[in-house]
């Protein structure tokens, strides 16, 4: 189900990083909670439906992210421990949500509140907090196969506070993260926060996303901004924000004021031959040579590991046995399709 509907005002530069990109969103009616899956792009803006995102009872779409293949992956938030929570596939033709299996390691306080992709370490990395009030915050990377937390960091701050609400990587694989407590942007450097500044559009009572575009580097985020008060009438919009300072500049209006977009999602246009390592449109020995050097190094976030782990084809953080089978079948194909 794809309904074309005109939602964004056209009150946006059609220069720059954001034309010829599409973002994905789940877009919750703030009348009856209902997510709807939505792509919208801007100059031409264009906004399409494509189906309801229902989560498990008492549960919500909480993050949205791409892998580099082009799937389409959401967390959800619910009560604190729920192994309802966690990693699901998300259907982009229907919106239609699948758990992709117990998320094992999650703390019994926690929340999952977002998603990003790490093209470092090559996990699909959700942020979670504590439910009680405190402010424990760790970064939990998924095994893509299980849904299990395969790794997990403890962010660790001697003057701020961390209550995160969004998060993403930068291309270098740090963390950005939006904080409802201080309403900040805050990065994470070997496990510890660094304050960056204030989002001057954020709006703290509400879940916000973050997504990167990883070419060029751009972090957007889908911002509620409110004029007056809680209770009063909020614009949504896209924004990208400043990842050195934390300063935002708007976009486009995103049309329906009774609707929160929970989280932005940055579409990668998926390769069609990644054993092509070394990009001259065939799979040789040159392939083989850098494959095997990735092979040695095995886990992506490794300081030996070299080329941003592209030899992990089936994208569960290292280079193995498995991306062996993978590139062997591309290999005695030689010329990419």
């Amino acid at each position: 189900m794809k309904i074309a509907v005109c939602a964004l005002v056209a009150a946006c530069a059609a220069s720059g990083p954001a034309s010829a990109q599409s973002f994905w969103s789940p877009r919750v009616n703030r009348t009856n909670g209902i997510a709807t899956l939505v792509r919208y792009q801007v100059a031409p803006d264009v906004m399409e439906l494509h189906g309801t995102m229902s989560a498990p009872a008492g549960h919500f779409v909480s993050g949205l992210e791409f892998t580099p293949d082009g799937r389409l992956w959401a967390t959800v938030q619910g009560p604190a421990g729920s192994m309802q929570q966690g990693l699901y596939s998300v259907n982009m033709d229907t919106g239609a949500i699948t758990p992709v299996g117990q998320p094992t390691g999650l703390a019994v306080n926690e929340q999952i509140t977002d998603l990003c992709w790490n093209p470092v370490t090559h996990r699909l990395t959700a942020a979670a907090t504590v439910a009680n009030g405190g402010f424990t915050t760790r970064l939990l990377g998924f095994d893509i196969h299980s849904g299990s937390v395969a790794i997990a960091q403890t962010l660790t701050s001697a003057n701020v506070k961390v209550l995160p609400v969004g998060v993403t990587c930068r291309p270098s694989g740090d963390y950005l993260i939006l904080d409802l407590f201080n309403n900040m942007v805050a990065r994470d450097q070997e496990n510890s926060v660094v304050f960056l500044g204030n989002v001057i559009s954020f709006t703290a009572a509400f879940n916000q996303g973050l997504g990167t575009h990883f070419p060029t580097g751009t972090i957007w985020y889908s911002s509620f901004r409110i004029t007056n008060s809680l209770t009063s009438a909020g614009v949504p919009e896209l924004r990208t924000i400043n990842p050195t300072n934390g300063s935002d500049s708007f976009v486009a209006v995103l049309g329906d004021n009774n609707a929160l977009f929970t989280d932005v999602a940055v579409y990668h246009v998926p390769n069609s031959c990644p054993a092509d390592i070394t990009n001259d449109h065939a799979v040789e020995d040159a392939d083989f040579v850098s494959f095997a050097s990735q092979y040695d190094a095995l886990e992506c976030g490794s300081p030996a590991m070299s080329g941003n782990c592209s030899g992990d084809f089936n994208f569960d953080g290292s280079v193995d046995d498995a991306d062996f089978v993978l590139f062997a079948i591309a290999y005695d194909a030689l010329v990419c399709p």
